[in-house]
Parts: structure tokens; sequence; C-alpha cells
């Protein structure tokens, strides 16, 4: 910093080379950011897993699960029940479910939870989940594992989840007389998917429905009970219900609970026999399991005979040369950062770790699985029930050997393989390549403006410098008069520079206002299309699209409204400066959390952080088509434009027999729902996305809107 506030230091060499080599270096930066993050899959720049916990001890337990028999009776009468009372409704067999459970002697219970859609018009949605406890003969109920399935419907479009409901039966009956249980099991079914483990986790840790979520924790425009602030006075018809966020999921509350639960199982089985698992890790925004329990999964599997997965990487298939292994190392871990950049979990287990419980998912699949066809899948030989119950008795039994919550190994990481992880140390240089690029600029431009600056300054003091006199001159009024004519001008450069800083710190906050506001009108638009019998998905979209346009019309226009004078060079390059430097901090921010995001983020946003620089007025006809190439490309990262086009993309490719209009129509309706399922599950489950997008990405996007479309006078 000292050599910053230095005077002199625009002449310093590593200055001037900076202002020649920016350019080519951000450019090497951004190149070698992707460069890394494609080396990653090699297995020279991964690592092979390894246990860290050795207390899991894990296989060297002797399985003695025996209940296949039973896991197929109630296979049977499961699937009976649902032809026989429930084929036409997808409600939850709760006298079934009671019924079993209690005849395996497990503590049993039920819960109630209620949900009143928070953009709906008065749309309520009620659930019960139905749970029982093994109690642990060697404690005294201070710890528990979960072992947990989600009730689908026969009609549901999703695949069944009976199988995965039998086992955990036939598993209970197996469990309930042996004695070395040193951790309860909660045997939970739970309705509506992830809305009924949401509900029960949040009752199970005390958490009711006054409880604020992620999403009220941010604050808002107007609370209830505010006299003062009474909107519903200046529009009536609406309702202003603020308190909506945080009621919208009454969790209700439990009759019966365990101990602190250490770690949780999610099964989700739909036929007795399987050719391979997929195991599914992906948590709310972003979150991981801890390493140990994905290894021991994995290891387990194969220690009980049975073939697994995880995303492009297949346990049964080895590559014949280094480029293959390279190539599935890369696809696997590409398509692990892809699915988790909308931060929404792959299953039930993935809203456990915002309580610190580590869980995973086991799925079952075949060959011809709506997943996708897994390369070799008919030649597998199929897992059954007994081979099924192997596994999660030693997956298990493991867990019950844990001493303390898992914390030795990694929590941020990702997978090439099955048996290959990449760590935070590994993969975070490609996300600080990208920043150190938005950087560089932003140093570039600040030595830039102060340069220009000094010369100014220079050629300031060469007009007004007196003749030379000399030194041994008694006379002062040569000197009265330098005096005289310096100070006017010193005066005034501080007036113009705090008039800058207050121009630009206004329109800093304005537009972030604006980006909260943003954040905050979804409810407001679902009440105005209510009024006009419009569905909440249809108004909360185009409600959107017509904002984003008023701002992308109205926002060049606010600096001008908040300052008298004209716009500086300096004070728009000052700004560039400021937002170079908040969106490298916001994706390190975000990147250390869920570093998919923080990727995202940075690779689309980087080249036009780096081709962002404020427009002079002037220039001929090659300077007006680069302008021109930067306008557009800003506009086609506007996030809820880049979320439509991707969408319309994708239908093309899952469509290619579609017409253009087709595809249009299809990919702004899956952008419609996309951006609905965003903002419920910010409201329901504390997603990150959509508050990240509109509270931060759009009031940066209008500030480098801005800076392209007003045009300065040259410095």
């Amino acid at each position: 910093m000292g050599l910053l506030s230095d005077p002199e230091y625009g002449s310093v060499k590593w200055v001037r080379v900076l202002k020649r080599v920016h350019g080519p270096l951000c450019f090497l930066c951004y190149l070698g950011a992707l460069v890394w993050f494609f080396m990653l899959g090699n297995k020279e720049f991964n690592n092979e897993t390894y246990f860290s916990e050795n207390a899991l001890l894990p296989g060297l337990v002797t399985n003695e699960f025996n209940g296949e028999h039973s896991a197929k009776q109630f296979y049977n009468e499961f699937m009976q029940e649902l032809e026989d009372k429930y084929n036409d409704v997808e409600e939850i067999p709760v006298p079934w479910l009671v019924g079993k459970m209690s005849q395996l002697h497990l503590e049993v219970y039920t819960h109630n939870f209620t949900l009143n859609y928070p953009l709906g018009q008065g749309q309520v949605y009620k659930g019960t989940n139905v749970y029982g406890i093994l109690r642990a003969p060697r404690t005294s109920s201070l710890e528990a594992l979960v072992v947990s399935a989600p009730f689908r419907a026969l009609e549901s479009h999703q695949k069944g989840t009976g199988a995965g409901i039998a086992l955990m039966l036939a598993f209970a009956k197996f469990a309930r007389p042996q004695k070395y249980w040193a951790k309860d099991i909660i045997f939970l079914i739970t309705e509506h998917e992830q809305l009924g483990m949401q509900a029960w986790l949040e009752a199970y840790h005390g958490l009711h429905n006054d409880a604020e979520t992620f999403h009220t924790s941010l604050g808002s425009f107007w609370k209830p009970g505010i006299p003062s602030l009474d909107l519903s006075s200046f529009m009536p018809g609406f309702e202003w219900a603020g308190g909506d966020y945080k009621k919208c999921l009454d969790p209700g509350t439990l009759k019966g609970r365990s101990g602190s639960i250490q770690a949780a199982i999610n099964l989700e089985f739909d036929t007795p026999k399987i050719k391979y698992i997929e195991v599914k890790i992906e948590g709310l925004n972003g979150q991981l399991p801890n390493l140990d329990l994905v290894n021991l999964v994995h290891k387990l599997c194969v220690k009980s005979g049975i073939h697994h997965s995880f995303r492009n990487s297949y346990s049964w298939i080895r590559g014949r040369n280094k480029m293959d292994d390279w190539m599935n190392g890369f696809w696997t871990m590409f398509d692990m950062v892809v699915s988790q950049i909308d931060g929404v979990p792959d299953g039930n287990h993935g809203l456990f770790h915002r309580f610190g419980i580590e869980a995973v998912t086991l799925e079952g699949r075949g060959p011809a699985d709506a997943a996708g066809p897994a390369p070799r899948a008919h030649s597998l030989s199929t897992a059954n029930f007994y081979r099924l119950g192997v596994a999660l008795e030693a997956i298990l039994r493991s867990l019950n050997n844990l001493l303390e919550r898992f914390h030795q190994s990694y929590f941020f990481y990702l997978l090439a393989a099955t048996n290959r992880f990449i760590s935070i140390g590994q993969y975070m240089p490609s996300l600080c390549l990208l920043c150190v690029a938005m950087l560089i600029r932003a140093l570039s431009l600040w030595v830039s403006i102060q340069q220009d600056g000094d010369e100014e300054t220079d050629k300031q003091d060469t007009k007004t410098k007196s003749p030379k006199i000399d030194k041994d001159s008694d006379s002062e009024v040569p000197g009265d008069e330098k005096v005289e004519e310096v100070k006017p001008r010193r005066k005034s450069v501080k007036d113009d520079s705090s008039m800058s800083v207050v121009n630009i710190g206004a329109n800093y906050l304005l537009v972030h206002l604006i980006g909260y506001a943003v954040m905050n009108s979804p409810i407001i638009l679902s009440q105005i299309g209510a009024r006009y019998n419009k569905p909440s998905e249809v108004s909360v979209y185009y409600g959107l699209i017509a904002v984003s346009i008023v701002l992308t019309i109205v926002t060049p226009f606010l600096p001008r409204v908040l300052r008298k004078g004209r716009i500086t060079y300096e004070e728009l390059s000052l700004v560039n400066i400021l937002l170079l430097i908040e969106l490298s901090t916001v994706c390190l921010s975000v990147g250390m959390q869920n570093f998919p995001l923080g990727l995202a983020i940075a690779v689309v946003y980087t080249p036009l952080a780096l081709m962002c620089s404020v427009v002079v007025k002037g220039g001929g006809k090659g300077r007006a088509l680069y302008l021109f190439f930067r306008r557009v490309l800003c506009l086609l990262v506007h996030p809820l434009l880049a979320v439509s086009l991707c969408m319309i993309l994708f239908s093309r490719v899952l469509f290619p027999e579609e017409g253009i209009l087709d595809m249009i129509s299809r990919g702004s309706d899956a952008a419609m729902q996309a951006t609905m399922f965003s903002i419920v599950d910010s409201m329901i489950y504390g997603n990150w996305l959509f508050n990240l997008t509109t509270a931060v990405i759009l009031p940066i996007w209008i500030l480098f809107w801005q800076i392209l479309t007003i045009k300065v006078e040259a410095p």
C-alpha cells in the first residue's frame, strides 16, 4: 500500500510492465484455470480414497443377516396393500406401516406436518411420516442412526420404493434381538419426498413454525405488526403477509425421539433384484457428507458382492489406457460439478447435512434405468435382498462402532471415480486463478487512473509555474504569487474527489437495494397474478421478465439522477474497480461452501469483467463494433436470460426433432418451472440459488450494464 500511495509510483518499472501485459496475463489466468480443472481428472492430479476414521473398522465383522425371506414377504404384502386400497390415491398406508412396525416391537410414532404453499392461492398440503425406534440395549439413547425411505405411490412418475421399505422392515426384524447395538436405530418412512424429510428433521431438532428460515434471516422491508409500515392501507386487496416465509412449513411436533443422530442411510429400491447401486451424496447448497462415509459405502458394497457406481464412474469398468481413465475421471467430476450448481439435493439424504448429520442415498438401478443405461449392465450379476441386507448390516455395524462424530476426513471434495477423490486444496486453484485475473484487471485500472491523474496535475503545474527565481533573491512576491495560484487548484481537486465518492456510494447502494427488492418480489408478483386468475409460476416468471426489462432501460440513468454535473471517466473507472473486487470476493466466498456454483459464476462472468471498460465518446467503427459485442455479451449473461437460453438449448438436445418455435416454447416452460422451484426451495428449504442470484449477481450485472451504456468524456 505504501508503494501504491507513493506519488512517483507511476514511474516504477513494474507499474509500466503491468499496464502493458495485464491483458495477456488475465487471459492466461483464465485459460490456466480451465486447463487446471481439466487436468484434475488425471490420476496424477487426484488421490486414491482412504479411511481416516479407524473406529469404523469396515468389513471386520461377520455378517449375520438372514432376513431375505422376510424382505420378500414384506414386499409382496406392501405391494398388495397399495393395489387394493391405495391404487387411485397418493396417500401413505399409515395403518399398515404402523401395524408392521408394532409387530416388530419397535416404538412406533406418526408425525403430521402441514405446508401452506408460499406462492399459492391458499393451497395447503398435509402429510404424515411414520417412524419406529429400535432402542439400543447397551446405551441410554444418547446417539442414533437413521434408516429412511421415501414413500412413492403407484401412480408416481418416479420409481417406486417398495423394495426399500420392505428391506428396511426386514432389517428391523433382524436387528431387534441383537445385543451389540450401541446406538438407537430410527426407521423412518416419509411422505412427499424431501418435504416430509425436512419437516421431520425440523421437528426432531425443535425448530417450530415460527423459527426463521434462511430467506427471512436476510431481513425484510416490512414486518407484520408495524403500523407505520402497513402497506395494506395503501393497496387494499393485497395480503402483505410478510410472515408467510417463516410459517409456510409447519413441522408439527414429535411424540417420540432418540438422541443425537450420527449418520443416516436413505434407501431407494424399486424391485427386489437390481444390477447395481448408485451412491448419491450431493446435498443442499452443495454440501457433501464426510468422505469416510462415502468410502465406507463403496468398500462394503464391494465386500458384499454388489456393483456400485457414482455418476459416470462404474466399479465394474476399468479403462484400457490412461486416456480412457482420464476422460472417465473428468466426466465424472464434471457431472458432479454440474449437478451441484443449483444446490438441490439429489435425495432425502441431502437435508441431513445442514444439521451436521452425514448421510447418503443408495438407489437401486437396472440395465434399463430411467437415469440412463449403464455400459455392460446386462452382463452384471443380480443383487437380491440377501446381498442388499448384508451390505446394509455391514454399513450400520460399522457406524455403530463410531466413538464420535465424523470429523477426520474431508468435507469438501470432488469425486473422479468411486475410489478416487480431489481435495479442496487441489480444485480451489482453478477458482483462484479466475479471481486473480479479475484482481489483476482491477489493479491495472487503478494504476491507470492514478497515472492519468498525475499527468493532469503535472500539466496544470507546468501552466501555473512561475518564472525561475534566483535562489539568493530576497523578494517574497514571486513566492506569494505561486502559493495563491496553487491553493485554489488543490481545493478544487479535493471537492471533485469528494463528490465522486458520494456519487459512487449512492449508486452502489441503490443498485444493491434494487437487487434486494427483486429477491422479495415473488410474493408480490404472485398476488398480482392471483387477482387476474393467473398461476403463480406464470405471474412470477413473466413478472421477473418485466422487472428485468425495466431495470435494463432505467438503471443506466441512475448515476445521472444522483448528481448534477457530468459523470467523469474516473468515477466509472472506480466503479469498475470496486465491481471487479466484489465479483472476485463473491466467487471465492461462494466457492468455499459450494465450489461448483462459485466456479460457474466465475467462468461465466470473468470474460465480461475482463472486457468491460469505461466507454469514451468518439472512436471509429471498430470501437463501435467492439462496444456492441460487449453489450450483447452482457445481455446474454443476464441471470434470467442465461437460464432461459440454457433451458432452450437443453430442450433442443433432448428433442432434436422439434421445430424452432416448439423448442423455444418448451425451453421457456422449463425455465419457468426452474425459476419457480428455486424460489420455493429458498422459502422452504433455505436454498441459496435464488437469493444469491437476485441479491448479489443481479446488482453486479446492473453495474456492468451501467459501465457499458454510459459514455463519458476522455480523461
